[in-house]
């Protein structure tokens, strides 16, 4: 009975201690969920403009403890040119989203970004992730330098003969051939044999007319190619 006695008065005054502190003591609140967001695949691609890269770009989202998190919404966009589809998308069990590239319509290096739309626990910073455009097929090959000149028999016209190969953008196209032919007038080609296009698309040789008075004339071909031959023309009268 003593030592009861002496338990109850301890408890109280500990219980009264604790009320009269109610206003001064602040409990934690819970932290807020944390969560990141990393790109899994699709990451520096090389693809051809104007198309979509061979694999999609996608993402992840987990929380602090690694566990993925479905149901929530990743919006993909670019920084530039191109385009995701689709814009957004929602992460599924494994707490994955995905989205398809389209490139740009000019050759070079292009980037875009995820971004976990935000709700009530926290946020990640987005994720950015990188591509590079070359240019498409040869579409087209044109005269980069007067197609008509005046010269002399025997001597080199004024001007290299120059052509340029692009693609259906527009965009230089390296590494072609061109064929380069002396059709009339029996002039001399420098060089000789077929030119390659460079990072520019062009290539160019230089004409020497041949020893025969009035119209001369040059080919270049790139074989299916819209504008194939150019031709090139020369006036001689002396």
């Amino acid at each position: 009975m003593n030592r009861l006695a002496l338990v109850l008065p301890t408890a109280a005054v500990l219980i009264v201690g604790l009320v009269g502190c109610g206003a001064d003591l602040v409990l934690p609140a819970p932290g807020p969920a944390g969560l990141s967001l990393d790109v899994l695949d699709g990451n520096d691609q090389v693809g051809t403009v104007g198309q979509e890269l061979q694999n999609p770009v996608v993402v992840i989202v987990k929380n602090t403890a690694g566990v993925p998190i479905p149901g929530r919404q990743v919006v993909f966009a670019t920084t530039g040119a191109g385009a995701f589809d689709p814009a957004a998308a929602t992460t599924d069990a494994q707490g994955k989203a995905l989205s398809h590239w389209t490139l740009g319509t000019v050759p070079g290096d292009y980037s875009g970004q995820a971004t976990v739309v935000a709700q009530e626990d926290s946020t990640p910073p987005p994720v950015t992730f990188r591509a590079t455009a070359n240019a498409a097929s040869p579409d087209s090959v044109r005269a980069d330098s007067p197609t008509i000149q005046n010269g002399r028999r025997g001597e080199a016209v004024n001007q290299p003969l120059v052509v340029v190969v692009v693609d259906r953008y527009g965009n230089p196209v390296p590494n072609v051939e061109v064929t380069w032919k002396a059709e009339l007038g029996n002039g001399q080609l420098s060089p000789a044999s077929g030119t390659v296009t460079d990072a520019d698309g062009r290539c160019g040789v230089i004409w020497t007319l041949g020893n025969r008075i009035g119209i001369q004339q040059v080919t270049a071909e790139v074989h299916d190619l819209i504008g194939s031959p150019v031709t090139f023309s020369a006036t001689v009268l002396f």
